[in-house]
C-alpha cells in the first residue's frame, strides 16, 4: 500500500472518529518502520544492476573467440556465484534492495551463460527450451532467497517461454496436434510461478502467474479441444466472480471478499462476453439488441454486486457499459442519423452516462463513510 494512500485513509478514519490522532500517527511509524516497497534508491540500484548485467553479457559476447572454453564457464560462473553471494551478505546484513538488485544481476548472468554455453557446445535446443531453463533458474532463485524482483522475472520468463513454445498461443502457426508435454509443462511452470509469488509475498508475481494461467487455459483450448476461447473466458470470469463475491467466505478463506477474486472475474467475464460478441457476428437486429441486454445487464449485475467494494470492478463495468452503449446507438441509429447525428446523440447518451456515473461515484464514497 503506498504511504500516500494510507495517510489519506488515515485521515478519513480519524473524521469519521473511527481513530483518533495519535492512533493515526502510530500506525503510519508503523508502516514506514515495516515498509520495504519500491523507493527511488531501490529503483536505481535494480537499473544498475541491469546495466551491470548487460555489461557482462556484451564483454563475454565480445570477446567470446578469443577466450579459452574452460576460462569461459570459469568466468560465467563467478560472475553468478559472485552475486549470489553478495545477495546473501546483503541479506544478512538487512540490504533487501542491494540484494534484490545483485539478485537481478545474477539472473541476467545466468541467462547468458545458458545462451553461451549451449551455442559454444551447440547443446542441441530451441528457444523455449533456453526459456525454460532460464526461468528455472529464476524460479529456484526467487524460492530460495524469498525474493519479490526474483519472482517477478520468473513470471515475465515463464510468460516469454509460454509464448515462446506455443508460437504466441497458436496464433502465428498452423495447428500440428495436441501437444500433451507441453500442456503439462507449461502448467507447472504456472504453478511454480505461484509459488515463488506465494513466498516471495509479490502481488505482482501473483498477477503475472494469474495471467500466465489463464493464457495456458487459452492455448490448451484452443489446440486441445473444440472449445471456443471466449466463452471459455466468460465462463472462468463468472465462475470467478461468483466464488469472490456472491459465495459465502469463510474468515479463513485464501482470498477476500469483493477482492482480486472478484476483479479478475469482472474482468474475464466482460471481456468474454465481448469477444463472443465480436466473433459471433450477429445481424438480425433482435438479436443485436438481445445480446446487448446481456451484455449491460451483467455490466449493472457486477456494478450493483461488487462495484461498491472494488474500485477496479467499478471502473472496468463503466467502461464495459459505455462501449456497449456506443455499439447499440452505432448499430441501430448510426445509419438512420448520419454521421453528425450519431456523433451529437453519442455525445447526449455518454453526458447522461458521465452524470449517472458521478451520482453512483458518490453514493459508493457515502455508502464507504457510513460503514
Amino acid at each position: 500500500m503506498l504511504r500516500r494512500y494510507l495517510s489519506r485513509e488515515i485521515e478519513e478514519w480519524i473524521r469519521g472518529g473511527l481513530l483518533d490522532a495519535g492512533q493515526g500517527a502510530a500506525l503510519l511509524r508503523d508502516h514506514d518502520r515495516r515498509h520495504t516497497g519500491l523507493n527511488l534508491s531501490s529503483v536505481l540500484a535494480v537499473l544498475a544492476a541491469v546495466l551491470f548485467g548487460a555489461a557482462v553479457i556484451a564483454l563475454v559476447a565480445a570477446n567470446w573467440e578469443l577466450i579459452a572454453r574452460p576460462l569461459r564457464v570459469a568466468m560465467i560462473l563467478v560472475f553468478i556465484i559472485g552475486g549470489l553471494s553478495g545477495a546473501t551478505f546483503a541479506v544478512l546484513r538487512n540490504a533487501h534492495w542491494i540484494a534484490e538488485a545483485l539478485l537481478v544481476f545474477t539472473l541476467l548472468c545466468f541467462g547468458a551463460g545458458v545462451a553461451l554455453v549451449g551455442q559454444m557446445y551447440h547443446l542441441s535446443g530451441d528457444e523455449a527450451a533456453f526459456m525454460l531453463s532460464w526461468t528455472i533458474g529464476a524460479l529456484v532463485v526467487s524460492v530460495t532467497y524469498s525474493s519479490p524482483m526474483a519472482a517477478i522475472s520468473a513470471g515475465l520468463l515463464a510468460l516469454g517461454y509460454l509464448f515462446t513454445v506455443s508460437d504466441g498461443l497458436g496464433i502465428f502457426s498452423s495447428w500440428h496436434g495436441p501437444d500433451l508435454a507441453g500442456y503439462i509443462v507449461a502448467l507447472v511452470v504456472t504453478a511454480a510461478v505461484g509459488v515463488a509469488a506465494w513466498r516471495s509475498r509479490s502481488v505482482m508475481a501473483g498477477h503475472l502467474g494469474a495471467v500466465m494461467l489463464l493464457c495456458a487455459v487459452v492455448w490448451i483450448a484452443e489446440e486441445a479441444t473444440e472449445l471456443n476461447p471466449s466463452y471459455l473466458l466468460a465462463a472462468i470470469g463468472a465462475v470467478a466472480f461468483a466464488a469472490g463475491s456472491l459465495m459465502p467466505l469463510q474468515s479463513d478463506a485464501p482470498f477476500s471478499r469483493h477482492g482480486t477474486l472478484s476483479a479478475y472475474g469482472a474482468v474475464l467475464l466482460l471481456g468474454g462476453l465481448g469477444m463472443v460478441q465480436a466473433d459471433a457476428e450477429i445481424t438480425s437486429l433482435p438479436g443485436i439488441m438481445a445480446f446487448a441486454a446481456l451484455v449491460l445487464g451483467t455490466s449493472v449485475g457486477v456494478l450493483v454486486v461488487a462495484g461498491g467494494e472494488n474500485r477496479l470492478i467499478r471502473r472496468f463495468a463503466y467502461f464495459a457499459f459505455s462501449c456497449e452503449t456506443i455499439y447499440i446507438v452505432g448499430e441501430t441509429l448510426g445509419s438512420l442519423l448520419g454521421s453528425a447525428g450519431f456523433l451529437f446523440f453519442g455525445g447526449l447518451v455518454l453526458a447522461a452516462m458521465a452524470y449517472a456515473m458521478m451520482r453512483l461515484e458518490k453514493r459508493f464514497k457515502k455508502e464507504g463513510v457510513q460503514t
